[in-house]
């Protein structure tokens, strides 16, 4: 009963959500610069952004606060650029031209 709903009421985001211009800036330059490399740099990016988006989403219903939404996305995707532009595109990408999956 009660403390179900409490439990809900915890958990719950607010009404509306609002990301700024600046946000969407942000998150358009990275990804696009991302893009100026490769697909599956780009693609890893925009993961990473979205996945730092539902960060914010989950820290906003656990402390009520209003918080900015770029330190988690801006930080998962430049962790994320580096990581498939230096560590995974190298293995992807000769194994796509050889054809060689498993």
């Amino acid at each position: 009963g009660d403390e179900e709903e409490a439990g809900l009421h915890a958990l719950s985001l607010p009404a509306s959500l609002k990301l700024g211009l600046g946000d969407f800036i942000f998150y358009s330059v990275m990804v696009g610069r991302a893009s100026m490399y490769d697909l599956l740099t780009a693609l890893c990016c925009y993961v990473a952004i979205l996945a730092g988006l539902g960060g914010t989403l989950v820290c906003l219903a656990i402390f009520h606060k209003a918080l900015p939404a770029l330190p988690f996305s801006i930080a998962l995707g430049t962790a994320f650029y580096f990581l498939a532009r230096f560590c995974l595109e190298p293995f992807v990408v000769p194994m796509t031209a050889s054809a060689m999956y498993f």
